[in-house]
């Protein structure tokens, strides 16, 4: 069941949202343990005003638990998303990276998808949890078009699942970008 995420599945969607950060190996978050990411993602979590908090988030939910989770927003809040960073590092008693954590990425006229990962034992154990991430993506799409922006945009990693999906979808892209010293492909689906 897809729906909007709430306070509720903080445990599930730091997790998820764990487990998609170390993949793409931001080097901002190199000197924070596994331990201290986590617990910063919980407590951003329940922050209305950050990257990886629930009112950007929805959640495919399987048998109780979100198993799934996609983040997007217009481009014109995404400045407004990455406020709570350095809090939350305070928090910890770590040293505050001097560059954001994350870099707007989104342009001007996009409704952005930062972030969509599916929990791993939950792809393709069964007919049904095959298309998890097809879901949420379609979702996404969906909500991108009742933003009324005209277009959706996302970066990717070249070869990646989700650059494939993307694809399938009709996202093309656009721009070759490095971020964080890694090669991405910023995507854009034309939505009217």
């Amino acid at each position: 069941m897809l729906r909007d995420a709430t306070i509720v599945d903080a445990d599930a969607v730091a997790m998820l949202v764990l487990h998609e950060l170390e993949r793409r190996q931001l080097r901002r978050l190199r000197r924070v343990t596994k331990e201290q990411l986590s617990q910063m993602l919980f407590v951003g979590y329940h922050q209305p005003d950050f990257r990886y908090g629930y009112p950007q988030a929805r959640v495919y939910q399987n048998q109780g638990v979100a198993v799934g989770v996609v983040y997007g927003y217009p481009a014109a809040v995404e400045a407004t998303l990455d406020n709570q960073w350095a809090e939350l590092f305070s928090r910890q008693q770590l040293t505050v990276p001097q560059q954001l954590v994350v870099i707007p990425r989104a342009l001007p006229d996009e409704w952005y998808l930062d972030l969509l990962t599916v929990r791993n034992r939950s792809k393709g154990k069964t007919y049904q949890q095959k298309w998890f991430d097809e879901w949420l993506l379609g979702d996404a799409i969906h909500r991108a078009r009742e933003s009324g922006q005209p277009v959706m945009g996302m970066d990717v990693r070249p070869g990646s699942s989700l650059a494939t999906l993307a694809a399938e979808f009709g996202f093309v892209a656009t721009q070759r970008r490095l971020l964080d010293r890694q090669v991405y492909y910023h995507l854009r689906l034309k939505l009217r």
